[in-house]
């Protein structure tokens, strides 16, 4: 017996974060057109090879999904109506909307669909989104709308992130642009608005698309410059020539009092945290020195000076109230595991107790230059310095420091990521934390070996069922907290200011959805 599960419907948005200030004194608007900025320069258009935040908040536009997950990890239909998860535990059906049209006027199929996903996944020359999406088998088109996803193994979270990470593009479209794919706007999306100018250095323009299944979309013209200078962006906003920005978290609280604007401070799923290198054999590959280190961090110190009080400390690597599977410290230390809130003193006695009653020389922090992740390398240096041990800041640009990450090139380096409801654990194990990413011919930042971390990675990528997976999670939390490998530090927000007289209905965990804007 197939178990049969329909999603929400779309219409059904009490569960998204919700935006609709309503402005005081201000008169309709007849406006039909938005002003944004994107802060990098674009550097392709195709989804498949690309892990930039900005990319995809363009991609939100242009682009379609079989589902939408929203900020509570539920399915909601787009491109796709439905799904059933057979008994084997491995095989998803999946049914298509009707009359989907792409934005070269032709119609959506199975086969358009499986293809993006093999392409993506295993097909294609690409192998950027691969390891988001572990598991993956095969796909097998059944008829014009339907099709069906095979996995690995039991794996509760496949179509997750597929839905995530897999943009559902025209076959015929992508094959016959070749190498322009990426280079040039071709018309191989579905999502509500079409390219009309791609300038990427400078700017981008997009249309709705009259024939988006779910109607056109109520702003017909989106105007995107690139600045990628902060003061450049507020000044621009402040003069009226943008509609919406994120708010230089600097500003934020002069911004929030000011009623000329709306404001709205974003949850997000991204952490913060510092890697610690320990796969060297050195005083770093010591456990207690690396719970030291935990407990010496002011977290709350680390929230104002890095990011001007508008995050949420972290004293676990997954955010609670966004991410199935993060806990509350309350949880975690009723289940026994630690949770380093900021204690000096019981970090010098791990100090001594490992064997470095006097500290030591803990070598360097890198970080990027001038940005809040070199702020919070001077937090931690004073807090390292608190309790006896030295370390220096060395600052790079952000390719130069990923680079030296993947090859463990580091002592103590500060990265973070964007998590969704369950879905990036996978990524995460494969990314920061462990060697059998290696295997998947995937880089890795720290390079572990850890059989007990990976025996507990893949208890939650294969249990099915939703409560005993929470109680895997747990586990994983317990090995996680007690090697800190990584060190969290914070929960980031994203401060919104946009015009007064735009409605923004649809705001995420990352990105915003100019479909579900208008004007009053």
């Amino acid at each position: 017996m197939k178990r049969k599960r329909t999603i929400i419907s779309i219409a059904a948005l009490a569960l998204i974060v919700l935006l609709s200030f309503n402005g005081v004194g201000t008169a309709a608007s007849t406006r039909d057109d938005i002003n944004l900025s994107l802060n990098q320069v674009i550097e392709t258009l195709n989804p498949f090879n690309v892990s930039s935040i900005i990319c995809t908040q363009l991609y939100c536009q242009i682009y379609d999904v079989l589902f939408f997950q929203n900020d509570t990890g539920e399915l909601e239909p787009r491109l796709a109506e439905s799904y059933e998860l057979a008994d084997d535990n491995v095989t998803y059906t999946v049914h298509l909307r009707d009359g989907v049209k792409f934005h070269n006027g032709k119609k959506l199929t199975a086969e358009d669909a499986a293809w993006s996903i093999d392409y993506a996944l295993k097909s294609g020359p690409y192998k950027m989104i691969r390891p988001k999406v572990p598991g993956y088998k095969s796909v097998k088109v059944i008829d014009d709308l339907t099709f069906q996803i095979v996995s690995n193994g039991p794996n509760p979270t496949l179509l997750n992130n597929i839905s995530i990470w897999v943009n559902i593009l025209c076959k015929e479209e992508v094959l016959a642009a070749g190498e322009k794919f990426g280079v040039e706007w071709i018309p191989c999306g579905c999502g509500p608005y079409v390219i009309t100018t791609y300038n990427p250095d400078t700017e981008i323009e997009l249309k709705a698309f009259e024939d988006y299944y779910s109607g056109p979309a109520e702003i017909k013209k989106v105007n995107y410059k690139i600045l990628t200078d902060n003061n450049t962006i507020t000044v621009a906003f402040e003069s009226g020539e943008l509609d919406l920005i994120v708010v230089p978290t600097a500003a934020w609280s002069r911004f929030k009092s000011n009623s000329d604007y709306n404001t709205f401070l974003s949850p997000t799923n991204h952490t913060s945290f510092f890697h610690i290198n320990s796969i060297r054999g050195d005083v770093l590959s010591d456990k207690r020195v690396r719970q030291a280190f935990s407990y010496a961090i002011d977290r709350e110190m680390m929230v104002i000076a890095a990011y001007d009080g508008i995050a949420q400390p972290a004293y676990s690597l997954f955010n609670p109230s966004s991410v199935f599977g993060g806990f509350t410290v309350e949880e975690l230390e009723a289940a026994g595991i630690q949770t380093y809130q900021y204690n000096p003193e019981k970090a010098k006695a791990l100090l001594a107790e490992a064997g470095y009653p006097n500290g030591f020389d803990a070598g360097k922090i890198l970080c990027i230059s001038g940005s809040y992740w070199e702020k919070m390398s001077t937090v931690f240096q004073a807090n390292l310095a608190d309790i006896g041990v030295k370390v220096d800041i060395e600052v790079a640009d952000s390719a130069s420091c990923r680079a030296r990450r993947y090859d463990q090139d580091y002592d103590i380096s500060n990265t973070g990521t964007n998590f969704t409801p369950e879905a990036t654990y996978g990524y995460i194990y494969f990314k920061y934390l462990g060697d059998e990413a290696k295997k998947a011919g995937e880089r890795t930042e720290l390079g572990l070996k850890d059989r007990e971390l990976d025996d507990a990675y893949q208890k939650v990528l294969t249990e099915m069922n939703r409560e005993k997976r929470k109680a895997a999670y747990l586990e994983l939390a317990r090995i996680l907290q007690d090697n800190m490998y990584t060190i969290p530090t914070f929960h980031k927000a994203i401060p919104y200011a946009y015009n007064k007289d735009l409605v923004c209905k649809e705001i995420n965990t990352n990105y915003y959805y100019i479909y579900k804007f208008h004007w009053k």
